[in-house]
């Protein structure tokens, strides 16, 4: 019976970890997870439009819509801070608004200051209490 219970509780903890989301010790574990942002500040995203972040070896990146980012990052207990935030550089007219999301994305993003993982959702909030909502990209759960 024992037996059975330590593989059982070694299976789960293989399964967490293998999705990056066990948290270990008191730090929240973002290596090898791929991110869709849902909303920002509660707004959702412009229609058609995107913001993706991948975590791997200490390094961001993604897409924020028109343009791809790139950063490293270093997490702590429930911290994160996003180092060296920089991306391309190109124009995109549609939709409507899109550039402007992005500088808002972009700014925000680089204010990173604490992440929670609850269930399947990733919350990253900025230094002046802005809330990013995170779901896993498809395929990456």
């Amino acid at each position: 019976m024992k037996k059975n219970l330590f593989t059982i509780l070694f299976l789960i903890t293989l399964f967490l970890s293998s999705c990056g989301i066990l948290q270990t010790g008191n730090s929240i574990n973002l290596n090898g997870t791929a991110w869709t942002l849902v909303s920002y500040n509660g707004n959702p995203l412009l229609p058609g439009t995107t913001m993706t972040a991948s975590f791997e070896n200490q390094e961001v990146n993604g897409s924020a819509s028109c343009n791809h980012y790139f950063s490293s990052y270093k997490t702590k207990g429930d911290q994160i801070q996003i180092d060296g935030l920089g991306w391309t550089e190109m124009a995109c007219p549609d939709p409507e608004g899109i550039m402007k999301q992005e500088q808002e994305l972009m700014a925000l993003f680089g204010q990173a200051t604490t992440i929670a993982v609850e269930g399947e959702i990733l919350q990253i909030t900025t230094i002046n209490g802005v809330i990013m909502t995170f779901i896993p990209i498809e395929g990456n759960e």
